[in-house]
């Protein structure tokens, strides 16, 4: 139940830093419920790192998580509140079990948006703002870096508790998880891009004013 709980108090806090009637206005309204879905689907399309147990969450069981894209489009307090029905309903509708519904959020939607959060404050801080850094910085390193840390991390959450780690091929290990990070980041740049492009809307971290004068 601690699990349950852990997940249930971070969401509840992400929610109330992004109220609720936020999500019954254009763009989310509509868009808020196309991706849950979308994630929901791309979730259960998961290759898995060398020497993984499917379905444990400490195994990168996934292909596109999609933390990251959500951090860039809307800041973190949005995306752990579309990622936590994305979790129950990817995982837990799925496979039943509120337990690994509950450790997916926490470890493969909390985890990779704080460290996309953090990649792209420091982007924000020091690198002059200009659209393709906005793209590439947070599009494409926030995403690729996210998942890298979030890699070693769930590999130090094995170490310590999955029992597992001494089996690890870790050279294979090591691959399949920049193999994984360069698609995350290659599918999250792409997709900021084009939505810069054709739906600036859709991006509410996107200051036009900021950006397009440099």
């Amino acid at each position: 139940m601690i699990w349950l709980g852990l997940a249930i108090a971070i969401f509840l806090g992400a929610l109330y830093k992004s109220p609720p009637t936020i999500f019954l206005k254009p763009p989310l309204n509509v868009l808020a419920i196309v991706l849950i879905v979308f994630l929901a689907i791309a979730w259960n399309i998961s290759p898995i790192l060398p020497g993984q147990e499917p379905g444990r969450f400490y195994g990168l069981i996934f292909h596109f998580y999609g933390a990251s894209l959500l951090t860039a489009m809307f800041g973190p307090a949005i995306a752990l509140t579309i990622l936590f029905p994305v979790a129950f309903l990817g995982i837990y509708a799925v496979q039943g079990n509120y337990l690994e519904a509950s450790q997916q959020y926490l470890m493969v939607s909390v985890v990779p948006t704080f460290f996309a959060y953090f990649v792209i404050e420091l982007i924000q801080r020091f690198i002059p703002k200009h659209l393709f850094v906005l793209i590439l910085g947070n599009g494409y390193v926030a995403a690729f870096t996210s998942t890298i840390l979030s890699g070693v991390f769930l590999l130090i959450v094995q170490q310590l508790f999955g029992g597992l780690a001494r089996h690890t091929d870790m050279e294979g290990w090591i691959l399949g998880l920049i193999i994984i990070a360069f698609m995350e980041g290659s599918l999250s740049g792409m997709l900021l891009a084009i939505f810069l492009i054709f739906r600036p809307n859709w991006v509410s971290t996107y200051n036009e004013e900021a950006y397009m004068s440099h």
